[in-house]
């Protein structure tokens, strides 16, 4: 089984509440990417459940400090990190609040929405979180909760705006008529971004 089988039985079988983050909660918009990885909040209160039941498949926990996560590794298939307190200033108890079910390969999978998505993303600023920005942008820019990210943005004390555009410059060259897509988001951040 892969990272993400272990990852759901262990929660199935601890009922951890949780939502997927990262890569994995890109898939819901787009499959553009693959990792191996996985990236997940889940509830405090379900962590050490959630342990329990993944030790039991050849786990071992680890807590890193600086980063503030709780890494479960196996020495063959790689690593899950796990956030209990915060992503990027988001509330892990609002991001799983607000996470939506997806079907994956005949898996239902919890996953940050794609405004959080975009947060997260902003926040941690790397060129892959840049490109994933745009990829969802690209899909969803009329259907995203502008409030919500405007609102979120604020509070997080994130330039969203400015993030944004920067991000449609990291948008895949796979796009037909790239210069037009990129002016036609580009005019859409402006109107709908306060930040």
């Amino acid at each position: 089984m892969s990272l993400l089988d272990d990852f759901l039985l262990s929660c199935q079988k601890s009922n951890a509440r949780y939502a997927l983050v990262g890569a994995w909660a890109l898939i819901q918009i787009a499959r553009y990417r693959t990792t191996h990885d996985v990236d997940a909040a889940v509830l405090k209160t379900d962590l050490w459940k959630l342990k329990e039941k993944i030790e039991e498949m050849g786990y071992f926990y680890v807590y890193n400090s600086r980063l503030e996560k709780h890494e479960l590794k196996h020495p063959e298939k790689g690593d899950i990190d796990v956030y209990t307190e915060k992503i990027g200033g988001i509330p892990v108890e609002q991001l799983i609040e607000r996470a939506l079910t997806v079907v994956f390969e005949d898996r239902k999978l919890r996953c940050i929405s794609p405004e959080d998505l975009i947060l997260v993303k902003l926040i941690a600023g790397r060129e892959r979180d840049m490109a994933d920005i745009a990829v969802v942008l690209y899909h969803l820019i009329e259907k995203l909760d502008w409030n919500y990210l405007n609102e979120e943005a604020k509070k997080i004390n994130i330039k969203l705006r400015e993030g944004l555009i920067k991000s449609v410059e990291r948008l895949p060259i796979t796009v037909v008529n790239l210069p037009k897509v990129r002016k036609k988001l580009i005019e859409r951040i402006n109107d709908s971004s306060k930040y």
